[in-house]
């Protein structure tokens, strides 16, 4: 059964690498092999009828989401869709002041009938009206498939989307709402009503904004009042999987029942057999319970599996071994969603009990104090490799603070929150005393971890990134550290954790010619990254909120990272729209940068000027770099005061135009003439019909143009016209919504080479 269970988890991950996914005439063949496989006694035979067996999983899975999802014909049209509000509506404030309210929505009706297929969508309702889940409604919303952004070292949005089998997102049209039935109808999707009232009620609470939205997380996994800042001042201190109710929080809960269950074996001591189960059913239904607050995440799905083994392998008293359960637990989650391992949440989830299944070993006896030090010793190593994989770097004071919190959290704040949620169901007047009590300790930490956070923060979290081997490398490290062994076995751990230390992306300081132009995909906007070395420009940060979440701190710092990037020569920020410099705090706060240049008003920036045209600076390796626009003029519009940047490497020019209209490029065309020549162009403002006009291309006689542009946008950017213009013009055209991140490697005596992330790093639920 085990060799089988290998089989089946090993193909099940293995399907979801696949770049594409083949006929279904494959089915058979699976099927078949499984069977022959099954004629064998053997070890081997054993994991081959797994392996075909998880294939064929994977492979059916895959086919189904594939062909749910919306269709290309269907992208932006008005369509009328019937069906289920089936989540929490997460609500958040926009740049204007308005809310906005995010859900999953199960369908049951789709027209027109053309487009139906979609089973479960994710909508965004602007407006004021409360929406509440598990109501029926009619909407009017115009749809596109689930994309992402595509860029190296970046979350992947498309594997979130196809883990939660998402078939297409959009926008409710708010002149068409109709209220189709306000009676709760669904049965699995009621306890999310609960959710919301619980959280509601939380928000009413005379607690500080912070605090009020860890409670929110913690007790009924509503992270609406988790703002980007306070995630990032948690993944600090590497407690951030304290604010995601996942397998920490349900095994605390856990704990709790078995305590309880133990009280109540002690009670009826005398019903014999029965009394053996008790800790066990007690665990499992509170965790259950938790989970159902929760809403059922992906995170609470693999936590109750993982304990769901376990436990019932105690209470069938049979002799399984850690381990064993453990891997029942990822058969049993990838069955259920044979996408659950595209995300880092499975490897982090299953590879911490692992880490600690594997520490219970050498830990035989230890007194409670030296252990429970060692034990989070040990975890804060094993997180570095894997913060380093999957989230550019790892706390270094991690071990502490979650001595600290992690008691608190799980023995204070949840437990007390709960007997709140008990108390608010119940009507008892104690509910207000016990939130109080509940968030209390959180008044006192916070304001304390912010203000270190901002003397000491470099002080806090360690910038480092790493490839799958060296991360891999890295945890063997950490493991062989555990062992009791000497000699030349402990000579190995330094020699392993070498390449995790020493990434391979280093920049040179030796000046050279070869130099890399990456367009990054930053949706609705414009991020260029031009590297050489260890000298670095920056033009534009992409969008975003420049106080919240925004493309700067969640593309362009992780790829700068990836790049092993830890100072900037230049930054650029064309012109003030929040398309282009939304992340330039972020940026600015985060790395030093020596030259900083800007295109219109930038007070909010502190330092550097103006890019005045004609300014003009060289790299050691040869580069040239220009500003050919704006001039000193006193009146012009935003767009037209982009800093126009133009980029000599060799024989190639690249040109940067930010938001140019056709006017300025008919300025242009009469000052520059000639010198416009680019054989590589950013289109200017994201492909807008008012810019690329046919003069402006016949000067700048581009080889290659880039369109950075949002998919599905509602600009309607690029526009027809100029798509078609640039296809007459015979040049290779790209576009970040359709290729992500597009780079362009200049090696001299090289031809130049263009690479697409999107055919580099391809998967079939992309």
């Amino acid at each position: 059964m085990q060799s089988w269970m290998i089989g089946v988890v090993s193909g099940t991950i293995f399907v979801g690498w696949w770049p594409v996914l083949p006929s279904p005439l494959v089915c058979p063949v699976f099927i078949a092999i499984a069977l022959v496989a099954l004629c064998w006694r053997t070890v081997r035979a054993r994991v081959v009828c797994g392996l075909a067996c998880g294939c064929f999983l994977g492979f059916a899975h895959g086919t189904l989401l594939l062909e749910h999802r919306l269709v290309d014909a269907c992208v932006g049209v008005p369509l009328v869709v019937t069906g289920t509000i089936s989540s929490l509506p997460a609500e958040s404030r926009m740049l204007n002041g308005g809310l906005r309210q995010q859900f999953e929505f199960s369908v049951r009706d789709l027209l027109p009938l053309s487009c139906a297929g979609p089973s479960k969508l994710i909508l965004s309702y602007y407006g004021d009206f409360k929406l509440h889940p598990a109501e029926e409604w009619q909407f009017e919303v115009k749809l596109r498939k689930p994309w992402g952004l595509a860029n190296p070292g970046s979350f992947n949005m498309q594997a979130w989307f196809a883990q939660r089998g998402v078939a297409g997102v959009g926008s409710v049209r708010k002149s068409s709402e109709i209220r189709q039935d306000p009676q709760i109808s669904n049965f699995f999707v009621k306890h999310h009503r609960l959710r919301q009232v619980i959280s509601q009620r939380i928000t009413l609470l005379d607690l500080s904004p912070e605090v009020l939205g860890i409670l929110r997380a913690i007790t009924v996994a509503d992270k609406a009042g988790i703002d980007h800042q306070l995630w990032l001042l948690f993944q600090q201190y590497g407690i951030n999987h304290l604010l995601v109710i996942s397998g920490l929080h349900i095994g605390m809960i856990a704990g709790v029942g078995y305590l309880l269950g133990g009280v109540m074996q002690r009670l009826f001591i005398s019903t014999g057999s029965l009394s053996g189960w008790l800790p066990g059913v007690f665990a499992l239904i509170l965790a259950w319970l938790y989970s159902a607050m929760a809403g059922f995440s992906l995170p609470t799905q693999r936590a109750l599996c993982m304990l769901s083994c376990f436990v019932v392998a105690t209470l069938m008293t049979r002799k399984s071994s850690a381990s064993r359960n453990l891997l029942m637990a990822a058969t049993a989650v990838l069955i259920f969603n044979p996408l659950a391992a595209v995300g880092s949440g499975f490897w982090l989830s299953f590879g911490a009990v692992a880490a600690l299944l594997w520490l219970g070993k050498w830990q035989q006896g230890m007194g409670a104090i030296r252990r429970l030090l060692h034990t989070h010793g040990f975890m804060a190593l094993v997180m570095l490799p894997l913060g380093a994989l999957f989230f550019g770097g790892g706390s270094l004071v991690s071990m502490l603070a979650n001595l600290l919190m992690i008691p608190l959290i799980g023995l204070v704040v949840v437990p007390l929150a709960l007997l709140a949620l008990l108390t608010f169901s119940s009507g008892w007047p104690l509910e207000n005393l016990l939130w109080q009590l509940a968030g209390w300790p959180l008044e006192q930490v916070l304001p304390w971890a912010k203000d270190l956070s901002s003397k000491r923060g470099s002080l806090l979290y360690l910038p480092l990134t790493a490839n799958l081997p060296q991360a891999l490398a890295g945890m063997v490290a950490v493991g062989f550290l555990m062992l009791p062994a000497r000699g030349l076995l402990k000579l190995l751990i330094p020699i392993l954790a070498l390449p995790l230390l020493m990434p391979s992306n280093t920049p040179s300081k030796v000046p050279t010619l070869d130099t890399r132009v990456t367009v990054l995909d930053v949706g609705q906007g414009t991020a260029v990254v031009v590297r050489s070395g260890d000298h670095v420009l920056v033009y534009d940060t992409g969008g975003g909120n420049p106080d919240g979440m925004n493309m700067g701190s969640m593309v362009v710092l992780p790829f700068l990272r990836v790049q092993g990037v830890n100072a900037l020569d230049t930054l650029v920020i064309s012109h003030p729209d929040l398309d282009h410099s939304a992340g330039a705090k972020d940026v600015l706060s985060a790395l030093p940068v020596d030259r900083l240049r800007f295109g219109g008003d930038a007070l909010q920036y502190g330092k550097g000027r103006p890019c005045i045209a004609g300014e003009a600076w060289r790299w050691p390796g040869g580069q040239i770099f220009q500003f050919l626009s704006p001039a000193l003029e006193t009146t012009r519009s935003s767009n037209d005061g982009s800093c126009v940047l133009q980029i000599e490497v060799g024989n190639y020019h690249f040109l940067l135009p930010g938001d140019i209209a056709s006017e300025r490029e008919r300025t242009l065309v009469l000052y520059w003439g000639k010198r416009l020549n680019s054989e590589w162009l950013l289109a200017a403002h994201h492909g807008s019909k008012t810019s690329s006009s046919l003069a402006f291309l016949k000067h700048t006689r581009p080889q290659a143009v880039v369109i950075s542009s949002g998919y599905a946008n509602r600009f309607g950017h690029p526009h027809s016209s100029v798509t078609k213009r640039l296809q007459h013009s015979n040049v290779s055209l790209y576009h970040t919504a359709a290729d992500g991140a597009v780079e362009f490697l200049i090696v001299p005596g090289k031809a130049l080479k263009v690479t697409a992330f999107r055919e580099s790093y391809r998967r079939y639920w992309m």
